[in-house]
């Protein structure tokens, strides 16, 4: 009885189940408490039926299906047990692929799914076009498989009806004829008795022998500019004369392909050109991939090992060679170079039943290349064993566990992307799905080559990976968590050992890359940058397509730049000043301040003006742009610029190492662009000259505390988080004291687009709205929000931004966010002083007071912890005088601060609560 109820269970659980989110349904777990027996009872019934009714897959807990409703909504499945549900499923997409493959030889071809999926695409649609198809030019050097190709549309156009069994296909080669164009013209035409001397008779050229089928002409640019006339009439219209014949027409059904090694352009009449639509280009040897060589050299041993009825042990260094190698004659040459390679080891161990190869068998071209390359560029090949019953696909490896996963996280990214376009929903959900497949790829990763970290290979690409990482930090101002690293690391340690994979290109769709490169600015130059530095030493060549994994990474991790610093670059004429000046800063100042950039007599200004707009581009410019330079002409270089840039730029002149200390400690110090400028005025014989984006200004909003900085870049970071990462906008803290000098408040209005400003006090910013935070905090700040916004951006963006306020500011959260002490706690203890004010008082605090006093005396509890309090106060001794009584009252009520935290309140931090109480 028990069994049955827990077959049908199954049978409708395989039904109804989602397997991209398989839940603990079908599980032995799940059913004994739902049947309430034993776990192990309803195992061994179960695994009674495996084999019979039910599959089961080994998952952790073990998944059980019932196979014929399996069936029934997919496939049959093969096996009474899988190891994973990719396993499941990979084993249907295998078998589906090799049928296809069966029927079409086309795609049996190596490099079907890669460097030839283009041309395989060009192909097709030539083959499928009514009638004679459309001819088509197969464009390539010389050995890189026209020849081969042109014999696969035949057999696909038989395979596939579009030309009979048996249908003739014949070749041309028109280089036989090279001295000969009349010769040459004959036999492809046909000539009539007396053409030319020698024509004794009437004979058909093979445009007739060809008819019904296909002809290859090989070497077509042979033709003379008559022959390629007499060839488009008949692309045209059918029909022919043959050499001799002046009037009356032959007809012939011929589809054409023709192949060539040569510019098209150069070698055809425009006319001849325009009647072949399709061009084909057949890629070198060396532009098909790594995988695909491999695939060449695997197929080239084992037709050799038959050939000779032999086994060959090919070592893995000699695999890598011949892979590595630039064979100028393409796969002909490797195919020949392996012909020899096995004749010559052959003749030298006919009695041998195994022969091994070693690099010393190689050609002497290929052994010395590998000399002067000081080895071969890291890859893992191992030894291989050839022998006739092997298959090139089994030889050549299949499918991977980890390129299987590499290949099902592009197809959930493309399908995550095409369900956001096309359903609409919200870019953070859109974001959390991705970092989930590409996080949960990382992970099968990280697991699977742990087995590989002790290998040598593993430790040259930690170590690699690591110093990337540690060069971006640094230059970049950002950091990463440990884990990073060694997801990273078993990414590129995947890469450079399936390098097909990178190099098959066509992952991902043109739109997804153009909407991360743009959304997602800052983590894809961090992942180029490391690029740049590993692309060389592990020799890889990766594809926009395999970014995007690290970048998805790296934007679910919310790297970000540290500090938030305005940037600084030294420019000086030399070979090295600028170098010198930045290098002896940057040690005094004991962290990298500026970047140089050296501008000897021969270096053109363009190749400046590049390097400074990939800083740009890698760098957080929000608090502005330095430039340190040693004459005013460099001014033209902020014309080159100009369209770029939408923050403010400085340009001082007559630099020097102490003038560049100085304003590194500044920097350093985090003081603004315009402080800067007016302290190295000051105390230099400078000149200087402060420029404001004309257009498209940057948009900020501005945050502001009565009590300096820190308390506003706290609050800064909260909206900061708030605004998704695809709005560009940049939030901006200044204290209040900054923001009522009106030379700043002007500065800013000249270099900023201002939507508004929030904060714990109003700077009464001329024509800027300003929102208290208490209504930020309280959720009465919506309709500010929408008015600051709207200019922007949509209501639907806007809405998503107040969301994210009312998460990132209820009180609890903000306070937490803003100190390091414990949250119930300190609120707690607030809570207590701020009852013990009114009841001093007499007076009630209105809900905004309260809500300024629990944040300014949170932060303020740990700033006196931390003993560094805010020791300036206006008029400090005026304030002292003359509000004795407030000051008693302050002190009384907020006793059980001091108390509690062992610590005293300044006069200063007084003056900061009366002005919040009286609402100053």
């Amino acid at each position: 009885m028990l069994k049955e109820k827990l077959l049908s269970y199954i049978k409708e659980q395989t039904k109804q189940a989602d397997f991209d989110h398989v839940d603990k349904s079908c599980t032995a777990d799940e059913m004994s408490g739902i049947f309430t027996v034993k776990r192990n009872t309803v195992s061994h019934y179960l695994n009674k039926e495996v084999g019979k009714s039910l599959f089961k897959v080994n998952t952790r807990p073990v998944l059980f299906f019932d196979a014929k409703v399996f069936e029934e909504r997919f496939f049959k499945p093969e096996k009474p047990v899988y190891a994973s549900l990719e396993e499941l499923f990979m084993e249907h997409t295998e078998a589906e692929r090799k049928s296809r493959e069966a029927d079409d030889p086309l795609e049996s071809m190596i490099g079907a799914r890669g460097s030839l999926k283009k041309a395989i695409e060009q192909i097709k649609t030539s083959v499928f076009y009514p009638n004679t198809s459309l001819p088509v030019f197969l464009h390539g050097d010389t050995g890189a498989g026209k020849s081969y190709m042109a014999r696969q549309i035949y057999e696909f156009s038989v395979c596939h009806g579009v030309l009979p069994e048996g249908a003739p296909f014949i070749t041309l080669n028109c280089a036989q004829y090279a001295n000969n164009v009349e010769l040459l013209s004959s036999n492809l035409f046909g000539y009539v008795k007396g053409a030319f001397t020698g024509a004794y008779g009437t004979s058909k050229g093979l445009l007739e022998a060809a008819d019904g089928g296909m002809l290859f002409l090989d070497e077509v640019h042979r033709l003379n500019n008559e022959s390629q006339e007499k060839l488009f009439i008949f692309l045209d219209q059918g029909i022919f004369r043959r050499m001799g014949e002046s009037e009356g027409w032959h007809k012939a059904k011929v589809r054409i392909v023709m192949a060539t090694t040569e510019d098209l352009a150069s070698n055809f009449l425009d006319t001849f050109l325009r009647r072949v639509p399709i061009v084909v280009e057949i890629p070198d040897l060396m532009e098909r991939g790594y995988q695909e060589r491999m695939q060449f050299i695997y197929r080239f041993f084992i037709q050799e090992s038959r050939v000779l009825g032999r086994t060959f042990s090919v070592s893995g260094n000699v695999l890598d060679a011949l892979a590595g190698h630039n064979f100028k004659g393409n796969v002909g040459e490797l195919q020949n170079t392996i012909k020899y390679l096995c004749a010559t080891t052959y003749a030298k161990n006919k009695e041998k039943e195994k022969i091994a190869l070693r690099l010393g068998d190689l050609p002497d071209e290929i052994i010395s290349e590998i000399a002067q390359n000081d080895g071969m560029k890291i890859k893992k090949s191992q030894e291989v064993l050839i022998t006739p019953e092997s298959r090139p696909e089994t030889a050549a490896g299949a499918d991977t566990e980890e390129s299987i996963h590499y290949r099902e996280l592009f197809e959930k990214l493309n399908s995550i992307y095409e369900e956001f376009q096309s359903q609409g929903y919200a870019l953070d959900q859109f974001e959390k799905r991705c970092f989930h497949a590409v996080s949960d790829m990382l992970d099968r990763l990280i697991y699977q080559q742990s087995k590989e970290s002790e290998t040598m290979l593993m430790r040259y690409v930690i170590g690699s990976v690591h110093e990337a990482f540690r060069y971006v930090e640094y230059s970049c101002n950002v950091r990463f968590g440990g884990n990073v690293l060694h997801a990273a690391a078993a990414y590129f340690f995947y890469l450079n050992g399936h390098p097909a994979e990178y190099e098959s290109g066509g992952k991902v769709s043109g739109q997804f890359l153009s909407f991360a490169e743009e959304h997602y600015r800052q983590e894809t130059q961090l992942v180029k940058r490391m690029m740049d530095l590993l692309s060389a030493k592990m020799d890889l060549n990766v594809t926009e397509a395999d970014l995007l994994p690290l970048v998805l990474y790296f934007k679910s991790l919310n790297v970000k730049s540290q500090d938030g610093r305005t940037k600084a670059i030294i420019l000086a004429h030399g070979y090295a000043t600028a170098s010198s000046i930045a290098n002896v800063a940057n040690r005094l100042l004991e962290e990298t301040i500026f970047e140089a950039v050296d501008m000897p007599i021969d270096k053109k200004m363009e190749d400046i003006v590049l390097w400074i707009k990939e800083y740009i581009e890698l760098h957080d410019l929000s608090s502005g742009l330095l430039f340190l330079v040693d004459t005013g002409s460099l001014m033209d270089i902020y014309e080159e610029l100009s369209d770029m840039l939408r923050v403010p730029v400085a340009i001082v002149n007559n630099i020097s190492t102490q003038m560049a200390v100085n304003a590194g400690q500044m920097v350093k110090q985090k003081y603004r662009l315009e402080d800067i400028l007016l302290r190295l005025k000051k105390y230099n014989q400078t000149e200087y000259q402060m420029i404001y984006p004309k257009i498209d200004k940057q948009k900020v909003i501005l945050t502001c505390c009565l009590t300096g900085t820190g308390t506003a870049e706290q609050i800064r970071g909260l909206i900061d988080d708030s605004i998704p990462s695809d709005i560009d906008i940049t939030v901006v803290s200044y204290d209040y004291d900054q923001l009522n000098n009106q030379s700043t408040a002007d500065a800013l209005l000249d270099g900023y687009d201002i939507l508004g400003v929030i904060g714990t006090v109003n700077p009464k910013l001329s024509g800027i709205e300003f929102i208290p935070l208490e209504e930020v905090v309280s959720g009465e700040a919506e309709r500010k929000m929408e008015k600051i916004l709207s200019p922007v951006i949509s209501h639907e963006r806007i809405q998503e931004i107040n969301d994210h306020l009312v998460r990132n500011f209820s009180v609890r959260q903000l306070i937490g966010s803003l100190t390091i002490l414990d949250t119930d706690k300190i609120m707690n203890h607030i809570e207590d002083c701020l009852k013990q004010y009114e009841v001093t008082d007499g007076k009630a605090l209105s809900n905004s007071t309260k809500i300024n006093l629990f944040i300014h005396v949170g932060c303020l509890a740990e700033r006196l912890i931390r003993r560094s309090p805010i020791e300036d106060y206006p008029d400090i001794d005026a304030f002292e005088a003359e509000r004795t009584e407030e000051i008693a009252k302050i002190r009384s009520a907020f006793s059980g601060i001091e108390n509690t935290y062992s610590v005293k309140i300044p006069l200063s931090e007084i003056g900061y609560i009366y002005d919040i109480i009286n609402g100053i």
